[in-house]
């Protein structure tokens, strides 16, 4: 890959959206609570299916991050990273929500948060948190 082009795109790349799912199933409310370090978007309370979306410019330096709590049937508070453009995927260096993050779609389980995917046309989701 050729590092100029992708610090190119990356500089021209200037905003993203994240929607967030409650997949956790009939009658359980998903209480989720997101932010960064300038943007504190609020309490959410997500029925089943319903969703949550916000729309954000990204940083020139690469470096925007967004984190949430998410909460139901009196859990603990599971937190994780919608968007991080920082963030190592499985170890990997990189930025992990660069490429992979159109549209940047999660669904939170109660076993975990799934990221969208369209890998070669062929729409996925894959686990990337388990709680």
């Amino acid at each position: 890959m050729n590092t100029e082009n992708f610090v190119e795109a990356r500089f021209y790349q200037n905003d993203a959206t994240v929607k967030i799912y409650n997949d956790l199933g009939p009658d359980t409310t998903l209480m989720i609570n997101c932010h960064s370090k300038n943007d504190d978007l609020g309490t959410h309370y997500l029925k089943y299916k319903q969703h949550f979306d916000w729309s954000f410019g990204l940083s020139i330096f690469g470096n925007t991050k967004y984190w949430c709590d998410v909460y139901w049937n009196n859990n603990r508070a599971q937190n994780f990273y919608p968007f991080d453009m920082l963030r190592t995927n499985h170890g990997e260096r990189g930025y992990r929500d660069y490429d992979l993050c159109e549209p940047c779609a999660w669904r939170i389980t109660k076993d975990g948060g799934y990221r969208y995917h369209n890998k070669l046309n062929f729409e996925e989701w894959d686990k990337v948190y388990n709680w």
